[in-house]
């Protein structure tokens, strides 16, 4: 791969622009640059063209992680010069532990004007509260943090990294700070999900089957299902839509279950064996609320419907499952090409899914018309996060994928650029798909429909708009705001893409 990065990649649009980059280790010691700045650069105006920064050597990350430099500062141990618990970090960061990064911009809780954070204000001191718990070693909450929360122009980016969760807050002309920072004692979170109408509660799952609900605000936290006994990694994890309470979970042993925050006892319940799909009964005061056999292999993603009923299931086994959440019932089964998939993302306007898999393609399912639309052929590995871009829903639709091969793919979906792929057919389940009972909801109405696998020469092939390689290791996670895009790669290294003028004028 060429050792020289793009600054900014050209779309119909206009120019997006690299406008701030950091890695883990950067936010961990709180040298974040603001939206217009690249760590160790000058400031960035839009169109600039810049030279990928060198990476950090060795020695002087290793100098960084010395605990010996920990500085405390009035009771309170100051992020700048702080020696984080990711001791496991080696040059580059997460060497091979993926990132998985989310940004959002919450909206503000008062209609007043918050008080401007100083331009030349150093950075927050971090509350140091150490805990006692064998799993949590300790919470560093920024001083500075209601501040922020309540000024609307804040841009939070949150990320995971070896034994520590991150929440960064960044704005156009102040110097992003770290705002909050979980160090674990032993293990390293995998998966999170924040909840950003309930103050940025967090919750997140671990290698070995921990489940850990916290709020950075208050820096409270919870263990979920401690000393259950159920160990298969928690996989990926999502809020249910309009709840403050309620999430759900995939597992590496091919379960979905959905859990209660406020609950604090956890059962497994009795799985029935099923060949598609089963739920367990559970109990109404312990968690998991719902428990679902949904594979046999691992589940690789999750995402909700935007009308707030269904839930797209992706797993290791090569299927995409639509389930009716709410009545718990399996809806249809879609097969990929080949391999297992990866990840999958709804439209705006829930006409279509997106998956990425193993497969090295993009495949654009139909919800309503319950097809393939078309195969996006254009990574050279296997896709790791896709996302639809709220900004292109119409005639036209936009999604970004990235993947192992270190690149950004820019797609557009146009129904009128496609040929019409071919007829198919479907064939049904033969067994019944509900064998077990639950509580609270009566048994699946209707089988599943599971839909072939199509052939290739069947389906619309769909080119990306543009391919740029943007990091120098596999990208792991992308995310999109209205105006900002961020990705992040193996080696921990975040960096934040600005939209072209027009859609910001």
């Amino acid at each position: 791969m060429s050792s020289v990065l793009c600054a900014h990649f050209d779309t119909p649009e206009g120019r997006w622009t690299l406008v701030s980059e950091f890695t883990t280790e950067d936010a961990a010691n709180q040298f974040v640059p603001h939206i217009g700045q690249r760590l160790g650069g000058d400031d960035l105006s839009v169109g600039a063209s810049v030279e990928p920064r060198p990476p950090t050597p060795p020695s002087s990350v290793s100098a960084k992680f010395n605990a010996s430099s920990t500085l405390m500062v009035s009771g309170g141990l100051m992020f700048g010069d702080s020696a984080p618990v990711a001791s496991g970090v080696k040059a580059h960061g997460l060497a091979n532990r993926p990132t998985h990064v989310m940004m959002f911009q919450a909206e503000p809780e008062s209609q007043s004007e918050p008080e401007p954070l100083a331009k030349s204000k150093p950075h927050g001191k971090g509350l140091v509260t150490k805990s006692t718990s064998s799993f949590v070693a300790r919470i560093i909450t920024n001083e500075n943090l209601a501040r922020w929360i309540v000024d609307s122009r804040t841009t939070y980016i949150l990320f995971n990294a070896p034994k520590c969760f991150n929440v960064v807050g960044m704005q156009p002309d102040n110097r992003g700070e770290t705002l909050a920072r979980l160090d674990m004692s032993l293990a390293s979170p995998t998966c999170y999900d924040v909840n950003s109408g309930t103050r940025l509660d967090v919750v997140m799952g671990f290698v070995r089957g921990n489940i850990v609900w916290y709020e950075p605000v208050s820096g409270k936290y919870a263990r979920l299902n401690k000393n259950s006994g159920y160990v298969p990694s928690v996989m990926c994890v999502r809020w249910l839509p309009n709840s403050s309470t309620l999430f759900m979970v995939g597992m590496a042993d091919g379960a979905v279950m959905v859990m209660d925050r406020t609950k604090d006892e956890f059962v497994v319940p009795p799985m029935p064996h099923s060949p598609v799909f089963a739920c367990a009964e559970t109990r109404p005061k312990t968690n998991p609320v719902s428990y679902w056999r949904v594979s046999n292999k691992p589940i690789t993603s999750i995402e909700f419907s935007p009308d707030a009923r269904h839930v797209a299931v992706t797993s290791e086994d090569g299927s995409l499952r639509i389930i009716d959440y709410m009545e718990e019932s399996l809806c249809d089964v879609y097969e990929s090409y080949f391999g297992g998939l990866t990840c999958c993302a709804w439209s705006k306007d829930q006409k279509y899914v997106v998956t990425g898999g193993k497969d090295d393609l993009i495949t654009v399912w139909s919800y309503y018309d319950k097809t393939v639309v078309a195969r996006g052929q254009g990574h050279k590995s296997w896709v790791r996060n896709v996302a639809f871009d709220s900004m292109h829903c119409g005639a036209t639709y936009r999604f970004f994928s990235v993947g192992d091969d270190a690149r950004l793919l820019m797609w557009d979906l146009s129904l009128s650029a496609l040929h019409r792929p071919r007829v198919h057919t479907s064939r049904v389940a033969a067994s019944p798909t509900n064998t077990g009972t639950h509580s609270r909801v009566p048994g699946q109405s209707r089988e599943p429909t599971v839909h072939a696998r199509m052939p290739k020469g069947s389906v619309a092939v769909l080119q990306p708009l543009v391919a740029e390689a943007i990091h120098d290791a596999p990208l792991c996670s992308l995310s999109l705001s209205q105006d900002l895009l961020v990705t992040a790669c193996r080696k921990g290294v975040i960096k934040v893409w600005k939209r072209p003028t027009p859609y910001l004028s």
